[in-house]
């Protein structure tokens, strides 16, 4: 994906779109993405790791979190001593977007990875268009967030 360009953007609401759909070329506005994402009270984090659903090789995520889920612990004897290890929270409903536009969407039961042509916002609802004969997606995050 690449910065968005002088060109407009299809809406001032649109966070990914295709500008050039005969070479594939996919514009993102992370910043668009993460001040979304402030102004309705979710987490936004930016990493890069390799996801061997999506690549081999590491590349940038940008992820929105809608819940957390408690972390697990772990507890183990070292020399007759007990000691337990407990992680933090968890992200337990988010969408995830790579730097080559693949989303993972994460619900409460299911996953689904999709390769995006278009996503914007409507308020708090992510509306999203796959490439190809894909599907296109209507997220209300206020379901990912009860």
């Amino acid at each position: 994906m690449k910065e968005p360009s002088i060109s407009p953007k299809p809406s001032k609401t649109h966070i990914l779109w295709t500008s050039d759909e005969k070479n594939g070329i996919k514009r993102f506005d992370g910043d668009h993405l993460r001040k979304w994402c402030r102004h309705y009270g979710f987490d936004f984090e930016t990493y890069s790791r390799v996801d061997h659903e999506r690549a081999e090789e590491s590349r940038t995520q940008y992820q929105c979190v809608f819940s957390t889920g408690s972390g697990s612990g772990d507890t183990f004897e070292v020399d007759g001593e007990e000691w337990t290890i407990q992680t933090g929270e968890s992200p337990r409903t988010f969408v995830e977007i790579d730097e080559e536009g693949i989303m993972r969407i994460q619900g409460w039961s299911t996953e689904r990875l999709i390769d995006v042509a278009e996503l914007w916002h409507e308020d708090a609802e992510l509306y999203i268009v796959a490439t190809g004969d894909g599907d296109n997606l209507h997220l209300d995050t206020d379901d990912l967030t009860r």
